[in-house]
């Protein structure tokens, strides 16, 4: 096993030397120098040789093109300045950090055209680009190896974009890979988008696909080419390839342009290859101008100022600038308007013909046209120049003004009087007119609806109302009323008065009471009640009202007294007091006396008992005998009487049974049932003073709900307002 160990050491220690030796440089390159405005240029490179070409300073997003054509292997190689030193040293330069590897290509024969554009993350830096037919002992094998001459041509500059590029570049894809040439963008439906693709290696597929689409498509497993746009593909790219495709059908998503290298579909490239290929997209953008406008265009009002708009034309490519919005809106062939707003009105009906024209940034133009309808379709405005109801006695006079305006003009005009023309005018010169007219007996009293109507060249009219009250001039009569009266503080106060007035049919009481106090308030209604919580003479106004709005006053003088200052409660609640007393006591007695007739009747029914067996039952004769008599008064005393044996000894009982004849009582005995019976028939009969029920339940007449009132004692009958509608109702206890 030892010498295994050795034999494993010597590999380890032979390796090591090996890589000493392959990393240290051989020497200095030296190669024919060139530059890129010497280009285009022709090199016959014997074996062993390269080619030094300087592309200068370049700063960052500067594309370049090459075009090359070699008849022996070769490599192109790109370097910056940085590092182009690693590579003329004969030093390690096959890695990303050294080279740029998206513009090198080794073991390169034929022709093949490539764009590269000068990496964004780095400041301006100068470039150089190698044509390399050298052995390196740094390549590891790799590339061509410079074995035979090679006759070789190339030819690059700066690329001058287009107006509309959006990619210009090499895209290396390595096997079962893709790259995005560009995405995501947008463009409008119509935009042609050209996409130049030239190969240097590989046979990609080229692909244009949607926002939705790519999301099935970018997943390295189970991915899927089916949803791309088919009428955009360019399959087996192996040289150079055009293709101008018109986006439709996009809904509106954003696109993706796709270097492709996985196998399929079938007629694609089969991915086992890498694959380097330029691809430049430049579009086209469409040019439609779009007139539009919040306005509804086929019918638009006379005068009325509409906005128009060509914020609809597709732009999203920014083809058409602010300046490149055009308005001819005379239909003179001259632009009245620029941007992409313009404003205008007409002031009579026709049909009208707009022209809006747009002009892209690279001078391309389009223009579209639009008739505009002008109707009238607006109505006269018409204004009388008086505020609110007019009133108007009998034999005065009104004199009403009328202004008014139309969007074309006022064929006529006409006053009338409850619908009825008093007055017309058909040559109109004036925006107003006036009408003058005498309140006389022939008009009835109360309103009526004076109008000035006015009808434009259209036909439309409008018309505007006044409301002319014809009232009397007479206040409500108020008739004959206390007007003076004593009230005591915290009692009730009843109020009443009435008015009359033959003109109207409704009269308005408005009662305030303790005015100028923090107690003022008001009552309304003929009839009211009030209490007073302010002592001292006081006057209570009451003003009556009419339908015309005259009013009447009566004033009343009140002494508000304080009252006993030691009584405590009110009389009203001290009777209230004692009535309940005395029910509640009527109440107890009732019932302690029922109590106490049952137990004396047990107890006489125990005595009887002890004294023998009690004879046999009064006949039904007897009975009716001993309780009947010959009045319906209960316990009337029959005409028979009991002697003092059979008597009952109670006193209570004794005062309330009849007095019977001893021959009637023989042998009976006064059962519980019999006193009760009797007790049963004697009425209740409330003492003087005893409790009554003065509440008073009323369903409103107005809104039909019910409402409950309590009747202070000794009023009977009251007129009091509904909680629920105010309305005034009479209230009895009944």
């Amino acid at each position: 096993m030892r010498w295994v160990h050795l034999v494993v050491l010597a590999i380890l220690v032979l390796n090591s030397m090996a890589s000493t030796v392959s990393a240290s440089p051989k020497g200095i390159i030296t190669c024919a120098n060139s530059d890129l405005p010497s280009l285009p240029d022709n090199w016959s490179m014997a074996e062993q040789t390269c080619v030094r070409v300087d592309l200068g300073v370049q700063g960052p997003g500067t594309t370049l093109f090459f075009e090359v054509s070699t008849n022996q292997e070769i490599d192109i190689l790109l370097f910056s300045a940085n590092s182009v030193s690693v590579y003329q040293n004969e030093q390690s330069y096959r890695s990303a950090s050294v080279w740029q590897s998206e513009s090198v290509f080794e073991s390169f024969s034929g022709s093949g055209e490539w764009h590269w554009t000068v990496p964004s993350d780095r400041e301006e830096t100068r470039w150089y680009l190698f044509l390399d037919n050298l052995e390196h002992p740094q390549d590891g094998g790799e590339g061509a190896q410079g074995g035979q001459a090679a006759e070789v041509s190339l030819d690059g500059g700066t690329t001058i974009a287009q107006q509309y590029t959006l990619s210009d570049s090499i895209h290396r894809v390595g096997v079962s890979g893709y790259a995005v040439a560009h995405g995501p963008f947008s463009v409008d439906e119509g935009t042609f988008v050209e996409i130049h693709a030239r190969t240097m290696e590989g046979y990609p597929d080229i692909f244009v696909m949607t926002e939705s689409a790519y999301s099935l498509y970018s997943p390295s497993v189970n991915w899927s080419s089916a949803s791309r746009i088919a009428s955009a593909d360019m399959l087996l790219v192996t040289n150079e390839r055009y293709l101008p495709w018109q986006a439709t059908d996009t809904n509106g998503e954003d696109l993706y342009v796709i270097v492709d290298n996985r196998a399929g579909p079938g007629g694609g490239g089969a991915g086992t290859a890498p694959a380097g290929v330029t691809v430049t997209i430049t579009l086209t953008p469409v040019l439609d101008p779009i007139i539009s406008s919040e306005t509804p265009l086929d019918s638009v009002d006379v005068g009325e100022a509409i906005t128009l708009s060509g914020l609809e034309t597709p732009n999203k490519s920014n083809q058409i600038a602010d300046s490149g919005y055009s308005w001819d809106i005379d239909e003179d062939g001259m632009a009245d308007s620029t941007g992409p707003i313009a404003s205008h009105s007409w002031d009579k009906p026709g049909n009208y013909t707009i022209r809006l024209s747009v002009m892209s940034v690279d001078s391309r133009s389009a223009s579209s046209t639009r008739v505009i309808q002008v109707l009238d379709i607006s109505d006269p405005t018409v204004t009388i120049g008086a505020g609110g109801k007019i009133l108007k006695g009998f034999g005065e006079s009104i004199i009403l003004s009328g202004t008014f305006t139309d969007n074309w003009g006022i064929d006529s005009l006409d006053w009338l009087l409850d619908d009825v023309v008093i007055e017309s005018n058909y040559s109109i010169t004036e925006p107003s007119s006036t009408l003058s007219l005498n309140i006389s007996t022939e008009y009835a009293a109360g309103d009526h609806h004076i109008s000035l109507r006015v009808t434009d060249k259209a036909g439309r009219s409008s018309r505007d109302d006044v409301t002319v009250t014809i009232i009397d001039v007479t206040p409500p009569s108020i008739g004959t009323y206390q007007e003076e009266l004593e009230a005591v503080l915290g009692d009730p106060t009843e109020f009443r008065l009435m008015a009359e007035d033959s003109e109207s049919d409704r009269l308005e009481y408005t009662w305030t009471f303790e005015q100028g106090t923090a107690n003022e308030n008001q009552s309304s209604g003929p009839h009211v009640i009030h209490v007073f919580e302010s002592p001292g003479p006081q006057y209570v106004v009451c003003q009556v009202e009419n339908e015309a709005g005259l009013v009447s006053v009566a004033e009343i003088l009140v002494i508000v007294g304080s009252g006993e200052e030691d009584r405590g409660l009110s009389l009203f609640s001290i009777a209230l007091i004692a009535v309940m007393a005395l029910l509640l006591l009527s109440v107890v007695g009732f019932v302690a006396f029922n109590l106490a007739v049952k137990r004396r009747v047990s107890d006489i029914s125990e005595d009887e008992e002890q004294d023998g067996p009690s004879e046999s039952s009064p006949s039904m004769e007897a009975q009716i005998a001993m309780w009947a008599g010959t009045d319906e008064t209960p316990f009337q005393p029959p005409s028979m009487q009991i002697s003092d044996r059979e008597m009952p000894t109670d006193p209570i009982l004794a005062d309330l049974l009849p007095a019977q004849s001893p021959s009637d009582l023989t042998g009976s005995a006064l059962t519980e049932d019999d006193v009760l019976h009797d007790l049963n028939e004697v009425p209740m009969v409330l003492e003087p003073g005893a409790l009554v029920d003065r509440k008073v339940k009323r369903e409103c007449s107005s809104c039909s709900r019910p409402f409950e009132l309590e009747l202070p004692e000794g009023i009977d009958s009251a007129y009091t307002n509904c909680p629920y509608c105010d309305s005034e109702e009479l209230v009895n206890l009944e």
